[in-house]
């Protein structure tokens, strides 16, 4: 009898227990459902028009449109900021996981190659172009720089490899028309930039450019194999 009546008590709370994990399993809400029916129609519009549009030819035109009179150091830091889906809230249910990502699901960052790169180390002839990241992108973040990784050789095999005075550490890094071994500090004041995009209809994408502390939004529309400022 001792042991049933120890048994009962273990028996209710393993059953508590199941219990408490159903009522945490996800079950979306109907304006969940409902909003994602409208995300897929506008991410298959998204979808469809992408397939129509250069986004090579958007990046050049982003390189092309920089102002040089911005950058008055002699190092150059792009930043990637990758976009991650995320939970959102709709309505007053707070758990609804928003199926499609029609922030930059078909122009961002990931659209970004090391030749992109080398475009931008061309126009600005005697500066140093560092990438780094901030969430994501290619290559091993540490402060300001992609320090070099084996998996890397092969995308950065045109760039060159500078150190880290204080530690040691190599980054990548290209240069146009400097060839001398580069070696920084920590602490060395760079330019930075960095870009976000939001994929609108209708042909067009929104750019958030950061320049420094300098923030220009400009809208991009695709018209007759061409990219023009529409706003």
């Amino acid at each position: 009898m001792k042991f049933l009546f120890l048994l009962f008590p273990i028996l209710l709370f393993s059953q508590n227990m199941k219990r408490d994990t159903m009522d945490y399993r996800y079950s979306p809400s109907k304006e969940c459902i409902e909003q994602n029916k409208k995300d897929k129609i506008s991410y298959n519009k998204l979808k469809r028009e992408a397939s129509e549009m250069d986004f090579n030819s958007l990046t050049r035109t982003l390189i092309d449109d920089l102002d040089e009179r911005q950058f008055t150091r002699k190092y150059i830091n792009f930043r990637y900021n990758i976009f991650k889906l995320v939970c959102d809230a709709i309505g007053d249910y707070p758990t609804c996981i928003r199926e499609y990502n029609l922030k930059d699901p078909f122009y961002n960052l990931q659209n970004w190659t090391t030749d992109d790169l080398i475009y931008l180390g061309k126009k600005f002839k005697n500066k140093f172009i560092i990438p780094s990241s901030i969430g994501g992108g290619f290559g091993s973040y540490e402060g300001y720089y992609y320090y070099t990784d084996k998996e890397d050789t092969e995308k950065f095999k045109k760039f060159s490899k500078g150190k880290v005075k204080e530690t040691g550490a190599e980054f990548y890094y290209y240069s146009k028309n400097i060839t001398d071994p580069l070696e920084v500090s920590k602490n060395t004041g760079m330019d930075y930039i960095r870009f976000s995009f939001y994929n609108l209809p209708d042909y067009q994408v929104k750019v958030y450019q950061y320049v420094n502390n300098t923030k220009t939004v400009k809208t991009y529309g695709y018209k007759y194999d061409r990219w023009e400022i529409v706003e």
